[in-house]
């Protein structure tokens, strides 16, 4: 069994921010691969659904928690000894914007949700899929990671219609990249995808 949880954070307010992004790409990924519509679980706290992806049972969860306080939802849904077969999708303002990146047992990076779910569960072992959402300068056209206090703004912001096309070709690569850790594992979607 794996489990995939976004992170976001709950309600209308956040739906479209770029701090929601991994609820974002999952809703493009659940409709791509033809999971059951997603049902309110009060044992879980959150919204769920079940389904056999690429040969693999799963359960998607989307916490009814806000971002900080993610691991209490992922603690109820994961059995201790299945960490590794938990895949975290969720934004990540020091990737350039639409980039996806993999990784497996790394630290939280100061992602407040990450951070919860190491703590709740207790152990870093368990995949990461990061969606970048940090804009480039119009000059440069590099990354430039908003300063200080534009950092909250910036990221519980919502996304331009630019930047909307560049998130829809992130959701198809999050596609991508869970299909390869679904069939192959995750070293291999490391490997191929990063």
């Amino acid at each position: 069994m794996y489990y995939v949880v976004p992170l976001g954070n709950p309600g209308e307010k956040y739906a479209a921010t770029r701090h929601n992004v991994g609820w974002q790409v999952i809703d493009a990924w659940r409709d791509q691969v033809g999971l059951p519509a997603l049902h309110d679980s009060a044992q879980y706290s959150g919204f769920v659904t079940n389904g056999v992806v690429a040969g693999q049972e799963l359960t998607v969860l989307y916490p009814h928690t806000y971002m900080n306080h993610s691991g209490s939802a992922v603690a109820k849904l994961v059995p201790p000894d299945a960490s590794e077969r938990l895949v975290v999708v969720y934004d990540d303002v020091d990737l350039p914007l639409g980039e996806v990146k993999v990784a497996f047992g790394r630290g939280d990076g100061g992602h407040n949700g990450v951070r919860s779910i190491i703590s709740k569960l207790g152990t870093k072992q368990f995949v990461r899929i990061r969606v970048g959402i940090c804009p480039r300068s119009f000059w440069t056209k590099q990354p430039k990671r908003p300063a200080g206090g534009k950092l909250p703004k910036y990221v519980l912001g919502r996304f331009t219609s630019r930047e909307r096309s560049e998130v829809a070709e992130a959701a198809v690569q999050v596609g991508k990249v869970l299909d390869t850790i679904l069939r192959n594992g995750h070293q291999t979607a490391m490997n191929q995808h990063n």
